[in-house]
């Protein structure tokens, strides 16, 4: 009898042995778990496109309780990501940098009903025709705020006194935005725009971002970077491959 029957994303896989591969699975009962995947590589593979990279699947999983790997049995294919890496070299590197993001902020074992709703809107999102780097400042900005490391937009960290309108200047040592009388900032300042997109990341689905000038985009993007370079006290390898990608594309 399996332990558990449950609906999951895939976000990743290695090898293991000659024919069977160790899965990452997000799922929504469980959160994050590792299965082996017998025969799910080869001539014939068992389980054909179920296990591609954000996928989302029905998986039947065997094991003990509490056991760090189980046994992926069943794994029928709900939805495919194949859509979205269709789209070109940027849809395909949002997938790598959303899997690997999801990957690194799900604990073990621990369901998180959100993040789940979280990772399944914004491939949806991309699939629809949104930006792909807009997507994915969305999803790092609610991955960090969801897990309470996002600062306040509207409080200074320093005195919890209001901020004023316009840009954020963000202060390391306060871990957070601050009051021109708690300056000066020592990191970065987000211009206006850039705040404007977050309230608006904060406060609509991905599907529905409005477009944004890359320049804030990116500013964003090196800002969340620190952020959660911070928390994971390691660098992720995705945005150093998109860079190295972007570079070559324009070359």
């Amino acid at each position: 009898m399996a332990l558990l029957t449950t609906e999951a994303l895939v976000l990743r896989g290695y090898k293991l042995g000659e024919t069977s591969k160790v899965v990452v699975l997000l799922t929504r009962e469980k959160g994050k778990v590792r299965a082996v995947a017998r025969g799910a590589r080869g001539g014939r593979p068992r389980y054909q496109s179920a296990l591609e990279p954000l996928s989302e699947v029905r998986v039947s999983l065997y094991g003990r309780q509490g056991a760090e790997l189980l046994r992926l049995g069943q794994a029928e294919l709900l939805h495919s990501a194949f859509r979205v890496g269709e789209r070109g070299l940027d849809a395909a590197l949002f997938l790598s940098s959303c899997a690997e993001l999801l990957d690194a902020f799900s604990p073990e074992g621990e369901a998180e009903d959100r993040v789940y709703r979280l990772a399944l809107a914004v491939v949806r999102a991309v699939e629809e025709g949104a930006d792909p780097a807009l997507v994915l400042r969305y999803l790092e900005a609610w991955l960090l705020r969801l897990h309470g490391l996002y600062p306040p937009l509207d409080r200074c960290s320093s005195c919890s006194r209001a901020l004023p309108e316009g840009r954020l200047e963000y202060h390391r040592t306060a871990h957070g935005f601050v009051c021109p009388a708690c300056g000066p900032a020592s990191g970065p300042v987000l211009a206006a725009e850039a705040c404007s997109l977050l309230s608006e990341i904060f406060s609509r689905p991905p599907s529905t971002l409005a477009g944004r000038g890359e320049p804030h985009v990116r500013a964003l993007e090196s800002f969340h970077r620190d952020l959660v370079s911070a928390h994971l006290e390691r660098d992720l390898r995705s945005p150093r491959v998109i860079r190295e990608a972007t570079r070559e594309a324009a070359s």
